[in-house]
């Protein structure tokens, strides 16, 4: 309705301004082109401003009747959805895996000595963990506690494994990708070391105990006639050296000693067991051996040593022993011991063979390491270290011992 008044008006600008033009040009001119503008404007659409429209109301919320029971929440039927937490281990997976720990643990502190029974034991023991292992890898909850618990530390190459082990630490490297194969290739290679040092172990101690079993066992007799009086008189003897200019001759025959005593010297202790080995041409020939029932009897050091009560409770005196001691060492042939100054313990008893002018040869002094036990020595040199329960298995062991260092000084095998 306004556009159609604003054109009218338009118009009537329009003719005023040709009315005007008799009288003025310039009037006329304004009023035409002003009439001439409305009319434009005014034939223009005009721009039709929406409005924002409101919302509708939400309806008013409508509190539940609780005194209904159908209107209670089902919160029992339809509680919300949550993850599932993973199973816990089962109690076989825990028990196994402690299982193997202790096994682990125990084969890593295997020592590869004693008899053979017992290192035969040793090796069942690493062939059964190795076989269980890998059942139980294969085995889902076990491998999970295995992942859960194992750690690889890259500066030290090792897996960290509580129980397995005194300090739960295997070393190894990272050779795959999945840290269970790598760990599991860590604990077979520690077990499978260990059981080739046990299975070398036992063919060392298969082997001396075949040894000990060609010996020629000599029974001493018991003399009725007591303890002289007079003791010999005994000069501690300077050890004979053993060098190339030692004449393979003078080692035709020579005897070696082994003791347990009760003591660490002559003056507060006694000789307990005794063990005398002969050797004829670098080979054990016979073995004299005795339990001795010491006068004072047996000391904590005796029980140390492996002497028993049942041992030498029935046992002679020395005293009844030395006659046959002194004839098995009638020949001049020189003695051998690991420990020279342990020939005290017979001259202070009445020996009158070992007072003889002889050679004496003292083992440890020959190895070289003064510090190391008769067991070290042997095994530094033979790579395994026999059972030695008894003075025999001393005895043998030493003779063994002092062949072995004969052979390397004067050659004895390249001469054959």
């Amino acid at each position: 309705m306004r556009s159609v008044k604003g054109i009218i008006i338009g118009f009537l600008l329009i003719l005023l301004g040709f009315a005007a033009a008799q009288y003025s040009l310039v009037a006329a001119g304004i009023l035409a082109a002003g009439g001439l503008a409305v009319v434009v404007v005014s034939a223009l659409p005009k721009k039709i401003e929406k409005q924002p429209q409101e919302p509708p109301a939400a309806p008013a919320p409508v509190k539940p009747d609780l005194s209904s029971p159908e209107q209670l929440p089902d919160i029992l039927t339809a509680p919300p959805v949550q993850p599932e937490p993973p199973a816990p281990p089962q109690p076989e997976a825990e028990a196994l895996y402690k299982t193997l720990a202790e096994a682990y643990t125990r084969i890593e502190g295997l020592s590869c000595r004693g008899p053979a029974w017992m290192l035969e034991r040793d090796i069942r023991l690493c062939k059964a963990f190795c076989a269980r292992w890998d059942s139980a890898k294969a085995d889902a909850q076990t491998a999970a506690i295995l992942r859960e618990k194992a750690r690889f530390v890259e500066y030290s190459n090792e897996f960290l494994l509580p129980g397995f082990g005194r300090h739960g630490r295997i070393p190894s490297r990272r050779t795959s990708g999945d840290l269970l194969e790598d760990l599991s290739a860590a604990v077979l290679k520690q077990a499978a070391q260990q059981q080739a040092a046990l299975e070398a172990a036992l063919r060392g101690q298969k082997w001396f105990e075949g040894v000990k079993k060609q010996l020629r066992p000599i029974q001493p007799g018991l003399a009725d006639a007591p303890a002289p009086e007079k003791r010999p008189d005994y000069t501690p003897p300077d050890t004979a050296a053993l060098t190339r200019k030692t004449a393979p001759e003078s080692l035709e025959s020579f005897y070696i000693l082994a003791f347990k005593t009760t003591g660490k010297s002559p003056s507060h202790g006694e000789i307990a067991q005794l063990s005398i080995l002969k050797f004829r041409r670098f080979a054990p020939e016979s073995v004299l051996t005795a339990c001795v029932s010491p006068e004072n009897g047996l000391t904590k050091y005796a029980r140390e040593a492996g002497v028993t009560e049942r041992m030498t409770q029935d046992a002679p005196r020395l005293a009844r022993l030395l006659p046959a001691v002194d004839a098995y060492l009638g020949e001049n042939a020189p003695l051998i011991l690991f420990r020279a100054d342990e020939l005290a313990f017979l001259s202070a008893a009445g020996s009158e063979a070992v007072c003889m002018k002889r050679p004496v040869y003292d083992v440890r002094t020959l190895t070289g390491r003064t510090s190391e036990s008769l067991a070290d020595a042997f095994g530094a040199a033979f790579e395994f270290v026999p059972a030695m329960a008894d003075a025999e298995d001393e005895a043998l062991a030493c003779g063994l011992l002092f062949c072995g260092l004969a052979d390397r000084v004067l050659h004895l095998t390249g001469r054959r």
